[in-house]
């Protein structure tokens, strides 16, 4: 089977789709090329529409992404190229119903984010003073809300500990000395340094109860795990099914539990590395390499019943 994926970011015509067996549209969300989209199908070529996100549901906290697809006109493409498409791959459960609510499209597969395998071979970096940290984009302001208090009680509580921000900087939302700050590397252009960068003790994963985050991906505690990192995060669906709570990390119910937590590592070398190791093999079930099968088995399920 031959595969071509398309974005906004690249044009789209019939010619550069032709010859493929699967071609998969990654967040396709313009009218420009729906027309080439919908016939860009034929006896034997398939389409996929592939998101991992409720592209319905952005709050306008979330300014950048809200200012796309908080746009009517955007969300209806979306709905066009979905359910014109032989099947739609999501990466939550929660995430397949709202898809199938808009859409109505059943032809849905929950296929998972993945790490490759080798970034559970990295070596961590050696640091001078311990830390805690986060990684993330511009959209979760309010996540990064919920610990920032207890991050700044935490580091009054542990002077010898620093926080550790990757990818943006709020350092405003912190608001303390100790508050380090990396800018984002792009996975695309450079996974090794991606994966490389994440170089905590521990790892917080906040996340705001709302309709746009339950459709969201473990794939932060993931990332975590992969490089050994015992995870702290909301007790929330998108967290609870890869975090077995005092095992591989912990699950916050109540806003005190972020402090007694971060305190319960810190003080306990030992058991950070026991929680690292145990969510280190947490993560090995989750490579490309153990799950490549999955998006094989729903790609081939398109020609199911054709004519050899």
């Amino acid at each position: 089977i031959r595969f071509l994926a398309v974005t906004n970011n690249i044009p789209i015509t019939l010619s550069s789709m032709e010859g493929y067996d699967v071609i998969v549209g990654q967040r396709f969300t313009s009218h420009r090329g729906l027309e080439t989209w919908r016939r860009a199908r034929t006896p034997f070529s398939r389409l996929v529409y592939e998101t991992d996100d409720d592209v319905f549901s952005v709050s306008p906290e979330n300014w950048a992404a809200f200012h796309l697809y908080g746009r009517g006109d955007v969300q209806d493409a979306v709905i066009h190229a979905a359910e014109v498409s032989d099947l739609i791959t999501v990466t939550t459960p929660y995430l397949a119903g709202v898809m199938h609510e808009h859409t109505k499209n059943s032809s849905i597969a929950v296929l998972p984010n993945s790490i490759p395998d080798w970034v559970l071979q990295i070596q961590p970096h050696h640091r001078d003073r311990p830390c805690v940290g986060w990684q993330g984009g511009a959209s979760h302001g309010m996540d990064v809300g919920l610990v920032a208090g207890p991050v700044r009680r935490f580091l009054k509580r542990f002077p010898d500990w620093d926080f550790q921000l990757n990818g943006t900087d709020y350092r405003p939302t912190i608001k303390h000395d100790r508050a380090q700050f990396s800018s984002w590397i792009p996975i695309a252009e450079d996974p090794a340094g991606y994966f490389s960068s994440i170089y905590f003790d521990i790892g917080l994963a906040p996340l705001v109860n709302s309709e746009f985050s339950r459709s969201k991906s473990d794939i932060k505690v993931l990332e975590y795990a992969a490089l050994g990192i015992p995870s702290i995060a909301s007790d929330s669906v998108v967290y609870r099914n890869f975090i077995e709570h005092g095992v591989n990390g912990f699950l916050v119910h109540e806003e005190y539990e972020w402090l007694k937590y971060m305190s319960i590592l810190a003080n306990d070398s030992a058991l950070r590395e026991k929680m690292g190791a145990a969510a280190k093999e947490a993560a090995r079930k989750r490579t490309i390499e153990n799950t490549w099968s999955l998006w094989k088995q729903e790609y081939e399920g398109l020609f199911r019943g054709k004519a050899e």
